[in-house]
């Protein structure tokens, strides 16, 4: 009895020992597959928390080249209105200018209508003194002087137009000084019209042939016309040629007069 007594204790004592290391094995199981759990959970947060790092360091790039290209907006803006501000100092000084000048056109338009009047009466009176060729007719210098009176007194036509004009005109009369010009007129011999050829040397002298081929000649500040021998008839039909361009210029002699001795 006692020994089976004893082997039931025993059994008992090495059951219960086998079940306290059973569950001494199962709890560390437990305890490692929580520390294991956990450990995968933390490297799963881990790697969330990267990528968020990430996420937040490409946007910081993306902030930062995003800033800089604000600086350099901010600067090109800068240097505009840098910029815009000197044009707009540039037109200020124009537009200050500009009034200057319209005060000085009004001014100026005040005196160009008597200054042009006086333009016209001081060609007339050149006219006058000079030697007296194309004077008659629609096309004729005096005409063209009779226009320019009534273009000064025109309220219609503006001043510079008027003044445009009468310059044009003042070229015309200059243009005559530099010129060879042959053409016909009527003059009256005695009491009969008579056609002669006249050839024209700037403002120096006028030679007029007759149809009996008598020459004339009239020169600046002399009294009236003068016969030319006969002499200078092939002369003048050489320079009545080259004038009407018939023939190419040559040299020919005309009795011109020499220098004066001031008195």
């Amino acid at each position: 009895m006692v020994n089976l007594k004893n082997i039931v204790r025993a059994s008992l004592m090495a059951a219960v020992a086998a079940g306290a290391v059973g569950g001494a094995a199962f709890a560390q199981t437990q305890t490692l597959n929580t520390m294991l759990n956990e450990a995968g959970t933390g490297t799963q947060q881990g790697a969330q928390t990267q990528a968020r790092i990430d996420t937040l360091d490409d946007q910081r790039t993306d902030i930062e080249l995003e800033y800089r290209a604000l600086l350099q907006q901010i600067e090109s803006q800068r240097l505009f209105v840098e910029q815009q501000q000197v044009f707009i100092r540039s037109q200020e000084n124009e537009v200050t200018s500009l009034e200057q000048q319209i005060e000085r056109v009004d001014n100026i338009e005040r005196d160009l209508a008597p200054m042009m009047r006086e333009m016209v009466a001081g060609l007339e009176e050149f006219v006058n003194l000079d030697l007296p060729f194309q004077l008659e007719g629609e096309e004729g210098r005096l005409a063209r002087i009779e226009g320019l009176y009534e273009l000064v007194d025109d309220p219609n036509i503006s001043q510079a137009e008027r003044y445009r004009v009468i310059l044009n005109a003042y070229e015309i009369e200059a243009s005559y000084g530099r010129s060879l010009v042959a053409y016909e007129e009527t003059v009256l011999e005695g009491d009969a019209p008579v056609i002669v050829d006249v050839l024209r040397f700037g403002r120096v002298g006028m030679i007029r042939k007759y149809p009996n081929e008598r020459l004339e000649m009239l020169t600046a500040g002399s009294d009236g016309w003068v016969e030319l021998p006969g002499g200078y008839l092939s002369n003048f039909n050489r320079a009545l040629r080259i004038a009407q361009e018939v023939t190419t210029p040559s040299v020919f002699l005309a009795p011109l007069p020499g220098p004066s001795v001031a008195q």
